[in-house]
């Protein structure tokens, strides 16, 4: 089995979890692209999110070398829309990543993206089969080595969304305080 077999499976299902949204709910990733410039209908931003399951369950199921390429080069393309989305709004707008649960398009998402590219696309190199395959190659049937995919998932979920969310409001100016708004201020 691949040594980056688990990133590959997490970011195939955080794709499919992408697309999953994006297809649903497809309005902030009508914003997303609208934003940077693209074609904003609701037919391109349910298309992409059709396509990014599509890939995901390749990657899931069939695995091999394409379909774990076809994963780089989907994040490889989610960094250079980050990008753009960020220099067109100053990071102003959501990154429309995950349909209706959006963050705020930023650096980090633009780094991330381009690690899970390099990663996934080394993994390509020797790319794992289905997700199963690996799994039963693994101790204990599998299940620890399950639950490390999920937990991973989840770590670039959060990484994506509330981290970014995280960071704004940490960024954002403090509230100027006056004698009347002030904390203990007499009503």
């Amino acid at each position: 089995m691949s040594p980056l077999a688990g990133l590959v499976f997490s970011a195939a299902l955080l794709l499919g979890a992408a697309g999953v949204g994006k297809a649903a709910a497809p309005g902030a990733t009508r914003i997303a692209l609208r934003s940077a410039g693209l074609p904003a209908t609701p037919l391109a931003a349910r298309g992409l999110g059709v396509a990014e399951v599509l890939i995901a369950l390749a990657a899931l199921v069939v695995g091999g070398p394409v379909a774990t390429s076809l994963v780089a080069v989907s994040y490889l393309g989610f960094a250079w829309f980050a990008r753009r989305l960020d220099a067109q709004t100053r990071g102003s707008a959501p990154c429309g990543c995950f349909g209706a649960s959006s963050a705020p398009v930023g650096t980090l998402h633009v780094v991330l993206n381009l690690l899970i590219a390099v990663g996934v696309g080394v993994a390509a190199l020797d790319a794992p089969g289905p997700v199963w395959d690996a799994a039963s190659d693994t101790p204990w049937a599998g299940v620890p080595f399950v639950g490390l995919v999920l937990l991973l998932t989840w770590m670039l979920y959060v990484a994506l969304t509330a981290l970014p969310e995280a960071l704004a409001a940490a960024r954002a100016p403090a509230p100027v305080t006056t004698p009347s708004n002030a904390p203990g201020a007499a009503s």
